[in-house]
């Protein structure tokens, strides 16, 4: 009889022991946080950006040959529409303003929550509203945004995404910054009012798209003056890049960040949000699993000593609705001392 009640007071004991660790682990700490800024375009607009399609169908057969464009159309690049959003201000300004810009990879996913794959965009341009409101940027340092898409449900190879292909560092993956580079810039250059110079030109992605940015700021450092990288996928041949062509990065704003596991702060299994307005995979482990590429990136930009900002938000998720809780941090990075 003493026996049963030790063990019954053990039990007791554990309970709320194991409780505490398992609610740790199976949800978040803050179940129902929302991301703070706004949803949409805000104070701004949307344009599309005039035949960005048949520029980019252009762009993708100047650079096959003409032998291999049967094979090549099915792990090319492909022809897609561009939005541009202008910042709060931009038809009432004077004609001798103009303004930076800012390239998006993944750009469906940047804006509005109804236009992304996961019913969560990053509410960039809601975020540049608010730090404009805050006077945390200038209304001139707000930028001009360039949302290029992915191609979504597009598959190569069955269970193989176009996008992997095209944000890939392959010569396919290059082909593509170079299209955005040599093509879709000297577009939007010449259809609205910015600042062309790469001092005032960046660029933005997220996971795969986050190496896209990398990739574009190491390619032509002649166009782009920096590059943020959200939870980025870094591959072995970028970081090859990274050691081989330091010094292309010694001038420009570089931005990483990322969530994942550390010490006694584990991402959570389940995030009911994530799953409303329909189901998504939340990906709660791949920022961790991201980490080493990560490390071994700033490892690499430490030695060369290059500079730049890297943010960790322990227990932070791989989806759209974690980014959207940090977005002004690079935005800010990027765009809050350019004068």
């Amino acid at each position: 009889m003493k026996a049963r009640k030790t063990k019954r007071g053990l039990v007791l004991l554990l309970i709320p022991l194991f409780a505490s660790v398992g609610s740790s682990f199976l949800f978040p700490s803050s179940p129902f946080e929302q991301p703070i800024f706004a949803n949409g375009p805000c104070d701004g607009t949307l344009q599309e950006l005039d035949q960005s399609t048949r520029a980019f169908e252009e762009a993708i057969l100047d650079r096959i040959p003409r032998f291999a464009k049967r094979a090549a159309q099915f792990i090319a690049p492909v022809p897609r529409k561009v939005t541009v959003w202008l910042p709060p201000g931009y038809h009432n300004s004077s004609l001798a303003q103009s303004y930076p810009v800012l390239y998006c990879h993944d750009g469906q996913n940047v804006v509005s929550d109804s236009e992304s794959w996961t019913g969560h965009s990053w509410r960039l341009t809601g975020a540049l509203c608010s730090l404009v409101r805050r006077n945390l940027l200038e209304p001139h340092q707000c930028p001009i945004v360039v949302l290029i898409p992915s191609s979504v449900d597009d598959y190569v190879v069955p269970f193989v995404r176009r996008r992997h292909v095209e944000y890939e560092s392959s010569l396919l993956g290059q082909t593509y910054v170079d299209i955005v580079a040599n093509t879709i810039k000297p577009m939007v250059d010449s259809q609205f009012r910015t600042l062309s110079s790469p001092e005032h030109t960046m660029t933005i992605g997220s996971s795969m798209g986050g190496q896209v940015a990398l990739q574009s700021a190491l390619r032509h450092p002649d166009k782009f003056g920096g590059a943020a990288a959200l939870s980025p996928f870094i591959s072995a041949s970028v970081l090859a890049d990274l050691a081989l062509m330091p010094a292309k990065l010694r001038s420009k704003k570089i931005y990483i960040d990322n969530g994942g596991d550390i010490d006694d702060i584990r991402v959570p299994l389940l995030d009911v949000l994530d799953h409303i307005p329909h189901w998504n995979p939340g990906y709660f482990w791949l920022d961790t699993q991201l980490q080493p590429g990560i490390d071994a990136a700033r490892a690499i930009l430490d030695f060369h000593r290059v500079p730049y900002k890297y943010a960790k938000f322990p227990g932070g998720r791989h989806n759209e609705r974690a980014w959207a809780m940090r977005i002004d941090k690079p935005l800010l990075y990027l765009f809050g001392d350019m004068e």
